[in-house]
Parts: structure tokens; sequence; C-alpha cells
């Protein structure tokens, strides 16, 4: 699984089904806990396991069969510490080397899975209906545009509002979908345009308005909110954009009787904290759940009859070649919440472009002419799955000597048959904790790969060799996400 919090509802259903020999694994465990799991699959006590990419490291004494489910999820990748793996590949590699099976499964396949599947290389399975006959969910596109006066300081447009009146009085239950946590992203002076920087990184500080601070999202640095602009000395700070926890604020002053939740990395502080919230709203003892992607992965709730996306560009407007793809299993997977039981459902996306033509195959539900134009954007420029990527950072608390040791890298890589090198770079967000980043991108046909392999670890060696760049800390990424 790829979310620690989709292991709550799914592990009830296995031990109905399996009682004791089921068990559950995951980094939310202590480590005596994790020892004892660990014994416990070693002596064949438990025969089937759940638990995230972590999981895939007990040591099986007899595998059978691996299920990948939500396959396509990027939480799969690890990212820090090394080893850097994905659990996807891992899986198959560890069920191929057991002598047993493996499943992946999805709605949303990755382009990869797709492309291996459709091309032979992987078997394919594709369930044409829902379960138990249920149609697929009325998803409308609503123009953020058509707001007009005070209506467009609120997050909400008439029809989402209008709708999750309805399922209020019908006793409905509501999925608020916003990938970005914390109360604003960022808080900027009126008079000055002045705007609070993370000292560690170069991002704005997001305000989290429960405690009335400041944090960043990449370090993990605190400080206390400003009421008061350092620069010029205005109290006209304003906050711009908004998160999971000022969608719930504002809606419940839109709907001061209705009891709402919020699923997201600020609201999981304990071990049992995703699963109480979950267990509420599968019992109906919450009427909305506004969340983050936590909300959109294989969660299984009867009484949804309403999804809203408040905020379909932010998913889409990303500065990366996967954003299409990305934008299209978020949302996709987040309407599959809705209708899943009883009745249709509805789901409502709020977009100022509406015309954007991933949004045009999720109303249509076409998944097939999505992948087929992604395949032919990705084989045109020449990305996955028609080349593996490797990303090489290179990090130092000097600008200059990190951009400059991606130069003396790139230099002693040389030319590679059957690879092309981009970089280095200075990325978008040039420093996180302290460091400054470059970045080298290289594409490589799988005829290069071993070539290619043996000359990074040659030009690392050569790169650390240098004197002015020892203190360089250099990171290779094999298939980044």
């Amino acid at each position: 699984m790829p979310e620690i919090a989709l292991t709550a509802q799914i592990i009830h259903r296995l031990k109905e089904r399996f009682g004791a020999i089921a068990g559950v694994y995951h980094s939310k465990f202590n480590h005596s806990e994790r020892i004892e799991i660990w014994q416990a699959v070693k002596e064949k006590k438990y025969q089937v396991i759940l638990g995230a990419r972590s999981a895939l490291l007990l040591p099986f004494a007899d595998l059978g069969l691996v299920i990948v489910d939500e396959e396509h999820d990027y939480s799969f990748k690890q990212q820090d510490p090394a080893p850097r793996y994905h659990a996807r590949d891992t899986a198959i590699y560890l069920a191929r080397s057991a002598g047993a099976k493996t499943i992946l499964g999805t709605a949303t396949p990755s382009v990869e899975s797709y492309f291996n599947a459709r091309s032979g290389k992987y078997g394919y399975v594709e369930l044409t209906e829902r379960y138990a006959g249920m149609q697929m969910p009325d998803t409308q596109l609503v123009d953020m545009k058509q707001r007009n006066g005070k209506k467009k300081e609120l997050h909400f447009t008439n029809d989402l509002l209008e709708n999750i009146q309805r399922a209020k009085e019908q006793h409905q239950q509501v999925i608020l979908f916003q990938n970005r946590r914390g109360y604003s992203p960022y808080i900027v002076c009126s008079q000055c345009g002045w705007s609070p920087q993370c000292v560690n990184c170069d991002v704005h500080m997001v305000y989290h308005k429960a405690k009335d601070e400041l944090r960043c999202h990449y370090c993990g640095f605190r400080q206390d909110t400003y009421h008061e602009c350092p620069a010029c000395s205005s109290t006209q700070l304003l906050i711009q954009g908004f998160g999971t926890e000022k969608v719930e604020d504002e809606l419940q002053l839109q709907f001061p009787d209705l009891k709402i939740a919020r699923l997201d990395m600020d609201a999981v502080k304990t071990k049992t904290g995703h699963e109480r919230i979950i267990q509420d709203f599968e019992e109906g003892l919450v009427d909305v759940l506004v969340g983050t992607q936590m909300v959109t992965k294989g969660l299984d709730f009867d009484n949804v009859s309403l999804v809203g996306i408040l905020s379909a560009d932010q998913l889409l407007n990303f500065p990366d070649f996967r954003a299409s793809e990305r934008g299209y299993q978020l949302m996709m997977q987040v309407s599959g919440r809705a209708g899943r039981k009883h009745r249709q459902g509805k789901v409502l996306i709020q977009a100022t472009n509406t015309r954007h033509p991933v949004l045009q195959y999720i109303i249509q539900h076409d998944r097939h002419a999505f992948y087929a134009e992604e395949l032919e954007q990705r084989k045109k420029f020449l990305y996955p799955p028609f080349v593996r990527l490797i990303q090489i950072t290179l990090k130092h608390k000097f600008q200059d000597r990190s951009l400059n040791a991606g130069y003396a890298f790139v230099q002693a890589l040389g030319r590679i048959a059957g690879c092309e090198i981009l970089g280095p770079v200075t990325p978008g967000i040039a420093r996180i904790r302290g460091k400054y980043r470059s970045e080298i991108l290289i594409k490589a046909t799988t005829g290069a790969l071993k070539t290619i392999k043996q000359k990074i670890r040659s030009s690392r060696k050569s790169t650390l060799s240098i004197k002015q760049f020892q203190s360089v800390e250099i990171v290779v990424d094999v298939d980044p996400v």
C-alpha cells in the first residue's frame, strides 16, 4: 500500500477473512514492535502481510504472491535517505527472484506500467464496470472565473455550495480535495510586498492558523507568525492562497452545523490518528472530509455522494513532464470515492482553465485517449517509458561551488553513445536545508545503461578528487519521480 492511512481500513477486512495469520507493518510502529513483526514473518506466523513500501524488506520464507495496490502512486518511491528504490519495481524483482507472482492494481496506471501492459511485457486485465454495476460518477467542470464580488474571496463556487447543501439534506457525505496542507501557502505585505522566507530553504513559509505559526514544508523550520511587516512596519499582511486548514475553516463558517474533519499530515499526529479519522467518517460521525492526496487513495466509503476538487489548475500547472499524469491520476482517484454504493455519485471540478485537455479526458472517462496522448508526447520529447532517467544532484552550502562541481561532473562524463546529458542547472528551489543544489539530468536508452553506470561512478570519483569539491554531496537517483 502506498499510504499508512490505507492500511487501517483494509487490515480489518483482511483479519475478518484470514484471522490471526494476517498482519500489518509500517514505519509508525516503534522499534520493538517492528522486531516482533519481523520475527513473526520469519517464523511464518503471518502468512498475509499488509504494509507500506518497507514491508517488502521483511524476511519472507516462502513468498507466493505480491500485490502492489495503487501501483501508480509516487509514495512508493523512497527519496531520502538512500537507497532510493521504487517499491513497485522492487516488488516485481522480489517476486521474480522468489518464483512468485506479482499483481499491479490501479484504476489509473502509471504511464510506464500502462505501456508495459499494452506492449505485452505485462499481462493486462481491464475492469470495464464498477463493483455491483454502479454507474461512474457524474463529473462536471465548474468555471472559477464566474465568481464575482465578495464570492471571489471564497474558494467554493455556488454550484459546489449548493451541492454540499443538497448532500446534507439527504444525509449523504462529502469529500473535498485540496492538495496543499496548512492554512495559506504564504503571507505578503500589501504595502511593500515583503513575504517571510525560510532561513534554510528558498521557499515561502506556510501559515498554519491552528498554532498561529509559520512552517517550512521542506526542512520543518517553524517560527511565530508576523503581525507587523518587519520591512516597513505595516500591519496590512495579506493571506494568499489556501490549504486544507483554510478550507475546513471557511466551510465551517458556511455550514456551522456540519461535522467536518481533516485528513492530512498535520491532522495525523499519532500511530492511530489516521485510523480514527477514517473510522469516524466510515461510521457517519463526520459529514465532510477535507484532505490532501491522502483522501484520494483506495478508501471505500458507502455514503459519499459528492466529491469536490477545489483547484484543478494547481495540480496541472506544474513545471514537470509528469504534471498531466499526476493531475489526471489524483483527480480520477478522488472522483472514484463518489457513489460507490446505493446511488450514482457526483464530482465537481473547480478550475480556471476549463479547456485543459486533461480535464476533458476526466469528464469523458476516456482513459485510453489520455494515455495515448501522453505516450505520444513522451516519445516525441524522449521521456519514460522510451528512455530511462538518471538525476544527479550536487549539494553544497555555497551556490557557486555546487554549480561548478556540476560542470566538472559533466566534463568527466564526456559524450556517451545512447545518452543525452542536460545541465547542470539550478532548480526552481535552489536551496533546501541550507544547501544549494545543481542538477544534471541524463536520458539513457536501455542499451547504454551499463556504460552510463560505470561512467557515473568514475565521474563521481573524479569530481570529488578535486580539492574544492571534496565537501560537495553528490546524490544519484535512477528513475526519479
